[in-house]
């Protein structure tokens, strides 16, 4: 007779998978790689490309073996379907929001409507600090494990996304059903692929997503180690806090963590500590914090409507302008480029008056005229290695880049003249009185300098446009990302075309 088969255990439809040893081995033999490679200096244009192909070649293979580990949420099949456990949630809390309701719209997924009219500074909504994600809240469930990952304790936005890690995961979580609400992806450059990145070549844009992937990277490689080394017995008598980062360690992926960086990032705001710091610096007495239903609000150009009431607790937001009945309400996010809005909002916003184009000037060590060159832009407050700004019409030119490039153009004669002036600041003035041929050689800089950078671009401005109206016409499918891209493109190009017909002008006689 054969012997009897044996029971297999009994095991939790829910508990978490885990590696085996060949695959857990693998894993971190690539994540000691990502973390010398994060840590790598890296400046020529070229090398940093390489770098990052290389870098999200070993992401693609992290993230096929994590693959099994996967954390699901209910946002993963329908954020519609969580919207009235939410909302229910959020008026068992103290939420106030009567006149609002959460609905899709083109072109933003969700967002806030208004269901009654509201005129402008008319309060709209309030959500009281209990409902509040923020650091303060979250320290009880943190403090056995900030001491193992300083990282957390010096970077209060990482701590924040590290809270909301743990949280997820968190069976008894307070947070529950607006994490549900979350979106799964997001449409910052940590979820760009390499032919992505690629059609940001040429543009402003590219080193600084290039640098935000790989600090990105390089937080998950540390974190990761740390984390698989914290003392669990630290918790004490908190066996949920136990269990829940028992289950961190297995669940802690890139794609958890990118999801929770990028969550972080697109939604974050600043809220007044409960307990001010002893430096009484007004910035460090702010947190991160996540703040929801106020959060589902998108963006639209004008001033600051909301505020934190402090003897309240609460944040109050306040009609930004008039909204109809039916019509969706907007929120002012500040003054950001739309360099800042793509790499931490996912989005461009074409209406964007503050938009700019940032460009780094920096002066020789070979230069013959260092010294005296230094001394002047040091009084108009100007680093000899500086990055200016070329700004949309009607200003075209910054301050300081036209100073720079005046200061840059300079004989010796003339250095010592405007350093030795009590009218020095006027270099900073578009119609300072200048010598006929130092303006004219400053404004031939400038027409080289941005003749240089819209060449820099595989594409030309009119190739752009033809493309994204395609899209628009349904003539052509870009996907959301790549039309986000190309419409990137097209904003930074007319700024670049607008300033360089501007020195054009300049130049005429």
């Amino acid at each position: 007779m054969g012997k009897k088969p044996q029971k297999k255990a009994n095991v939790p439809k829910d508990a978490p998978k885990k590696l085996s040893a060949q695959k857990r081995h693998e894993l971190d033999q690539l994540i000691d790689k990502l973390f010398k490679l994060g840590f790598r200096q890296t400046q020529a244009p070229a090398d940093q490309w390489n770098e990052y192909v290389e870098i999200q070649g070993i992401l693609d293979r992290v993230q096929a073996i994590e693959s099994t580990l996967k954390v699901k949420s209910s946002a993963a099949k329908n954020r519609l379907a969580t919207i009235e456990t939410f909302c229910k949630w959020c008026e068992e809390n103290g939420a106030q929001f009567e006149g609002v309701k959460i609905a899709e719209f083109p072109g933003y997924e969700l967002g806030l409507e208004a269901s009654k009219d509201f005129k402008q500074n008319d309060l709209v909504l309030t959500v009281p600090v209990k409902m509040i994600m923020s650091e303060e809240r979250l320290t009880s469930y943190l403090i056995p494990i900030v001491s193992e990952i300083p990282l957390l304790d010096s970077m209060t936005n990482v701590k924040l996304a590290f809270g909301l890690l743990l949280e997820r995961l968190r069976p008894d979580c307070f947070w529950k059903p607006y994490i549900d609400l979350l979106p799964e992806r997001h449409a910052t450059v940590l979820y760009f692929s390499v032919n992505d990145m690629q059609e940001l070549k040429g543009s402003n844009l590219l080193g600084q997503a290039l640098n935000q992937c790989k600090s990105i990277a390089r937080q998950y490689a540390f974190i990761h180690k740390c984390v698989q080394k914290v003392d669990t017995t630290k918790f004490g008598s908190d066996s949920v806090g136990k269990e829940t980062f028992e289950t961190l360690k297995e669940k802690f992926t890139y794609e958890f963590y990118r999801w929770a960086v990028s969550t972080v990032m697109t939604r974050q705001n600043a809220i007044p500590r409960s307990q001010p710091q002893p430096d009484n610096e007004q910035a460090a007495n702010l947190m991160p914090a996540l703040i929801p239903l106020w959060d589902l609000a998108n963006h639209k150009e004008g001033s600051f409507s909301s505020s934190y009431n402090i003897e309240q607790e609460r944040l109050e937001s306040c009609a930004l302008s008039d909204f109809n009945k039916g019509e969706q309400i907007f929120i002012y996010y500040g003054d950001r480029s739309n360099v800042e809005f793509l790499i931490h909002n996912g989005f461009v916003y074409p209406e964007n008056t503050k938009d700019s184009v940032t460009i780094r000037l920096g002066l020789s060590a070979s230069d013959e005229l260092l010294s005296e060159r230094t001394i002047l832009l040091e009084r108009l407050k100007i680093t000899k290695n500086f990055e200016f700004k070329i700004l949309k019409m009607p200003d075209y030119i910054s301050p300081e880049l036209l100073a720079f490039v005046r200061i840059f153009n300079m004989n010796l004669e003339q250095l010592n003249h405007w350093t030795d002036s009590e009218r020095a600041a006027d270099l900073l003035h578009m119609d300072c009185a200048l010598e006929t041929s130092l303006e004219s050689k400053t404004w031939m800089f400038l027409q080289t300098r941005l003749t240089l950078l819209l060449r820099a671009f595989p594409t030309t401005l009119e190739e752009d446009e033809t493309l994204l109206s395609n899209h628009i016409k349904g003539q052509a499918k870009l996907g959301y990302i790549k039309a986000m891209v190309v419409q990137y493109r097209i904003l930074e190009k007319r700024i670049l075309t607008n300033a360089l017909e501007y020195a054009k002008q300049r130049t005429k006689p």
